[in-house]
């Protein structure tokens, strides 16, 4: 039994439940450590579930999908197995086992809804999580990095798109979202899609990347000639504010305290409204975030949580993941063969990406 199983049969008494089904590749991935049981790219529920109850596993899956779960996703725990004909639904299949209380990460007749709660408890990334974090963040940035170096004036944003997929695709890497944008559609959409739209000047590349479930998120900026003063000035206001926020995210702070500090972080530097124009990220891990911290937004940031800030102000934006442990925030996508601005606050001193120069 893994220490996460055993967490999960614990809080069943807690949710009120006899037992959870976990359908949701967020919370495959982070049970078993990797497996998905994804069919569709896009899809954020698998052809497969895991039963849980307070002494037992079950995979419960259709009869066409089952031989090659059990030989090329195997489980770090035993379980049982329970297969269904492939035309008869996951929800009739649940209906006939007739469970007392059950929860569930999805939406399903008469169940509780749990994904709540299993947002909560995925945030504490163990030790093997943290060394496959770190490894994903060094191989996303390196790809967006190298990309972006070969770039000239005349590539499509869907043919910079290409190279991405194509790069990732070969480290098994799953882009989950890539934003690029060109010259004028980089201040005129927040979620740029790549389309035709041609390279003049000015490209802003983001990537939402993902392996074994784990999630890690950058964005770089990259300018054909010297920038003006003041492209360099506004990319470095956002970079300024991303610093303050790295400093209000500390471990045990409510996200409310950290959103409020955000704020403050937009007006101490020009853009006291800043913050309303684009959401500013949030906890990251098995998702590309877990969810976007809002002023409302409930709970605390723990050691162990990865986190994905993306401050933004119009035409530019600041990007990376970091991960808080015990020894405070570190970054995970980066390479060191990028252009750095170091910024300093108190004693600590911390690198935020710069424009790079082709």
């Amino acid at each position: 039994m893994t220490e996460k199983l055993k967490r999960l049969q614990q809080a069943l008494a807690d949710w009120q439940v006899d037992a959870l089904l976990l359908t949701r590749r967020d919370n495959i991935a982070w049970l078993t450590e990797g497996a998905s049981y994804y069919v569709v790219e896009r899809a954020e529920s698998g052809v497969a579930s895991l039963l849980i109850t307070a002494d037992a596993v079950t995979l419960i899956a259709p009869d066409n999908e089952l031989p090659r779960i059990l030989a090329e996703e195997p489980l770090p725990f035993a379980a049982k197995t329970l297969s269904y004909p492939w035309y008869v639904s996951r929800q009739q299949t649940m209906a006939s086992l007739a469970i007392p209380r059950l929860g569930s990460d999805t939406p399903l007749p008469g169940a509780k809804d749990l994904e709540p709660a299993m947002v909560i408890a995925r945030c504490g990334l163990n030790k093997n999580e943290r060394q496959r974090f770190a490894e994903l963040g060094r191989e996303t940035a390196e790809i967006v990095e190298a990309i972006a170096r070969g770039v000239s004036a005349g590539v499509s944003e869907q043919e910079i798109e290409a190279r991405i997929l194509h790069d990732c695709l070969a480290r098994a890497i799953r882009p989950v979202c890539t934003l690029i944008a060109v010259d004028e559609r980089i201040a005129a959409y927040k979620h740029p899609t790549p389309g035709p739209t041609r390279l003049r000047q000015q490209l802003l590349i983001t990537l939402g990347a993902e392996r074994q479930g784990l999630n890690v998120s950058l964005t770089r900026m990259v300018h054909i000639g010297e920038p003006s003063e003041q492209a360099r000035q506004r990319l470095r206001a956002v970079a300024e504010i991303h610093a303050d926020i790295m400093v209000a995210s500390r471990a045990e702070r409510s996200w409310q305290a950290i959103f409020t500090d955000v704020q403050a972080a937009y007006a101490r530097h020009g853009h006291a409204e800043g913050w309303q124009v684009h959401h500013q990220g949030g906890p990251a891990g098995y998702g590309c975030r877990d969810f976007i911290v809002t002023p409302e937004s409930e709970g605390a940031l723990h050691v162990n949580q990865a986190l994905a800030w993306n401050p933004t102000l119009s035409g530019v934006k600041s990007e990376d993941t970091a991960l808080l442990t015990t020894e405070g925030l570190s970054w995970l996508t980066r390479t060191g063969n990028w252009p750095m601005m170091t910024l300093t606050r108190g004693e600590a001193r911390r690198e935020f990406a710069d424009w790079l120069v082709v």
